[in-house]
């Protein structure tokens, strides 16, 4: 970051904050910058001349080039026509600024002392950003105030290094999409920022070289001692300067606070959300009341909602905490309608999709997206999904957590990577409603006893799964068993033996099968 060489342009951007309109440029960008005069009768050479008024300006811009001014500034909504710009004379206008005293002074502090007109400046954002906050204008009001403070691209990203909001100038939109692809990895960031909780600590502003002659200015966004989000301003290399440092200071200060409001409203409803959704399990609730409590929510209750149990595999995992944030973090990305709320060591959601499908696709894809990003950031372990049947009526929601509930255990049990939806999960469905029912174990023990009993059952036993997985094509389980089909005939001979059945009889064949999903679901619970 170069320190300002106090050319016309960056002593603007040092005094002033609201951008200027130019009318013309002189050829000179280092001119001798001398004092700021109010009249044209006390310009010299190096002066910069501020003018409240248009009258007889084609003779006040004569002038004040004969005399060797720097500049002249145009102050309120008139400017100057065209016609009367002279060559050789930067010319500006201030739109809605009348005080020349006050422009006089910001100017003057800016040639006398830049530290102090740096200091004069970061109040000026600081204040002209947080009025942005309080207005309830969001991040995407505060990166179009700094885009325009500073003409540099800005990009807010959050903890993900998602990006939430973003805005080029004209000069970099080109190259923009590109900026943008480049800084959505963790190794993107500086290596000093890395590492959320020292980011925090340290909570410096690095420049950081980008591809294609650009360059960045980033810092972290503090809240609670955690680095929450990141705030870039991006430039060509070598142009960015003080004044953009302190804007990317100064924003990430001002997007803390809007974070932190954020993340405030956010739980307020989570709570309240959470709220309805435990009084509609346990039944707290009238039908008439829930609709209202679920309406004054925003809840849309004309499209169906679809319940949803995530739980960590195994007990070495991760915190429930963090499957929510990853879980939250999802819905946000995708831009869903969701109510989640944590319950014992699972989360619990109600995900929002259309009526009258088949599957509810839009909570599927959510529900792989969970997944895939926990096996991103948690390579030890992973989460498992359990889906219960649409809801078209606020009524059913507790029948659709109770079948997601169905659907995690068996999951957990089959440790299936793939979300597992209630209505797919055939005769399991009956099958885990028995499961403690001493028929069921005796009806296994009847069809497979012998099989399981002989040598090599573990063998044979999978051999016969997959000669019902292919509707009893020789040919073609032999070929998924990797054996010759005289090994698997021969193999079909000895279950047939050791069981005295005939898989030649549909009945038997649909009670073998039968017995093989009961061993399946029990082998899994140790039963």
């Amino acid at each position: 970051m170069k320190t300002p060489s106090l050319t016309i342009k960056e002593l603007f951007r040092l005094a002033f904050s609201a951008p200027l309109v130019w009318l013309s440029e002189a050829a000179n960008e280092h001119p001798h910058l001398n004092w700021v005069v109010t009249s044209v009768d006390e310009a010299q050479p190096g002066d910069i001349l501020l003018l409240s008024s248009v009258s007889n300006a084609a003779r006040t811009l004569t002038r004040a080039r004969e005399l060797g001014s720097a500049a002249v500034i145009f102050l309120g909504d008139e400017s100057p026509s065209e016609k009367v710009l002279p060559e050789g004379l930067t010319v500006v206008a201030m739109p809605g600024q009348n005080n020349a005293q006050t422009v006089q002074r910001l100017l003057l502090t800016a040639l006398i002392d830049q530290r102090v007109a740096l200091v004069e400046q970061g109040v000026r954002i600081h204040v002209q950003l947080s009025q942005i906050e309080a207005e309830g204008q969001g991040i995407a009001g505060l990166v179009n105030a700094m885009a325009q403070i500073s003409g540099r691209g800005v990009v807010v990203q959050d903890k993900r290094l998602s990006i939430p909001a973003h805005q080029a100038p004209s000069g970099l939109k080109h190259s923009w999409n590109k900026i943008l692809a480049s800084l959505t990895s963790l190794e993107s960031l500086p290596e000093s920022l890395r590492d959320r909780k020292l980011a925090a600590l340290h909570a410096v502003t690095v420049e950081q070289e980008l591809a294609e002659g650009f360059s960045r200015l980033v810092a972290p966004i503090t809240v609670g001692g955690m680095a929450r989000g990141y705030l870039s301003l991006v430039g060509a290399t070598g142009e960015l300067d003080a004044l953009d440092s302190i804007v990317v200071e100064q924003g990430a200060l001002v997007c803390a606070v809007e974070m932190s409001r954020t993340k405030a409203v956010r739980e307020a409803e989570k709570r309240l959300k959470g709220d309805l959704l435990n009084a509609l399990l346990q039944e707290n609730l009238s039908p008439q009341d829930a609709q209202l409590w679920a309406q004054n929510m925003g809840l849309d209750l004309s499209e169906a909602h679809v319940a949803m149990r995530f739980a960590w595999l195994g007990a070495a995992s991760p915190s429930r905490r963090r499957l929510e944030t990853l879980i939250s973090g999802e819905v946000t990305r995708l831009g869903l309608k969701v109510i989640v709320n944590p319950l014992g060591s699972e989360i619990v959601c109600f995900c929002q999709v259309p009526r009258g499908l088949p599957q509810p696709e839009v909570a599927l894809q959510f529900a792989q997206a969970v997944l895939e990003q926990a096996g991103r950031e948690y390579t030890d372990t992973r989460v498992l999904c359990g889906l219960g049947t649409p809801s078209n009526d606020i009524t059913e929601w507790r029948s659709s957590f109770r079948q997601a509930g169905q659907a995690l255990e068996l999951s957990r049990r089959f440790r299936e990577p793939k979300p597992l939806f209630f209505p797919d999960l055939s005769v399991y469905r009956l099958l885990i409603q028995l499961e403690n029912s001493p028929e069921l174990i005796a009806f296994q023990e009847e069809m497979l006893g012998a099989l399981l009993a002989s040598e090599g059952a573990r063998e044979l036993i999978h051999t016969l799964q997959v000669y019902f997985e292919h509707n009893g094509n020789l040919s073609q389980a032999a070929e998924a068993l990797f054996v010759h089909r005289n090994t698997l005939i021969y193999r079909m001979d000895r279950i047939a033996a050791l069981t005295g059945t005939a898989l030649d009889d549909p009945e038997i064949r649909l009670a073998m099968q039968l017995a093989l999903h009961i061993f399946r679901m029990m082998e899994k619970t140790g039963a």
